[in-house]
């Protein structure tokens, strides 16, 4: 198995020991890159352009067939055979979806539809709660955090955005169901990401008042008056 982290920063693990790469910097961001947008079909001039920009066209194509094969070899570590799951036709590169590989934004995402995707809105289920808690968890910090880029920069804003909004709809199921404790630990994760979303805020305060935590609701409102 090989896990693929990219929230909070990037890194690789196979079989539970950390893999170390060859890849240099654009290598590496390619490797996220195709990680993230598994199943996607790219061109490989647009992976050239993208990656290697500031280099003439023969070294960057160059830089990408290394790259490539140097992926294939992180796949295999996960496991045997996975390094045909990423596939060059032509001028298309595609990495293929698999089991054998484990995104923890894929993990984010598919755990949050569980939630945002009720159509009657239903409380999530305790087996919910802690499924999707287990994926917030792994919201160790933005998506590729202190990379830039276009591309990264929208990723890490659709992503935190999923996060807040499926952390936020916990929260308030929780809070339906009078349980406040669990309530208050779903506020509690997206402010530690978000100090500043002053509706989390003035929700977390309440949900102190409703549990009996007066003192703790005033000094939560001093806190965030000090952020201000």
């Amino acid at each position: 198995m090989l896990n693929v982290t990219l929230l909070g920063g990037a890194s690789f693990s196979a079989n539970g020991s950390v893999v170390r790469s060859d890849l240099g910097p654009a290598g590496r961001l390619l490797a996220c890159y195709l990680f993230e947008f598994a199943g996607r079909v790219h061109r490989r001039e647009r992976l050239a352009d993208l990656f290697w920009g500031d280099a003439d066209p023969d070294k960057a194509r160059s830089a990408l067939n290394t790259a490539i094969w140097r992926i294939r070899k992180i796949l295999e570590l996960g496991s045997k055979g996975a390094a045909r799951l990423l596939v060059t036709i032509g001028d298309d590169v595609i990495l293929e979806q698999s089991p054998s590989v484990r995104v923890d934004t894929h993990f984010l995402e598919s755990a949050s539809r569980r939630v945002l995707s009720r159509p009657d809105k239903r409380a999530p289920t305790d087996r919910d709660l802690e499924d999707v808690s287990t994926a917030i968890d792994s919201y160790a910090g933005p998506f590729l955090d202190g990379h830039e880029g276009d591309w990264v920069l929208q990723e890490r804003e659709r992503l935190h955005c999923l996060f807040v909004r499926t952390t936020f709809e916990l929260m308030r199921a929780a809070a339906i169901q009078r349980r406040y404790e669990v309530a208050l630990d779903f506020g509690r994760r997206i402010l530690a990401m978000d100090a500043l979303r002053e509706s989390v805020q003035r929700d977390v305060m309440l949900l102190l008042v409703l549990n009996g935590q007066r003192a703790d609701a005033i000094r939560a409102y001093q806190r965030f008056l000090g952020l201000l």
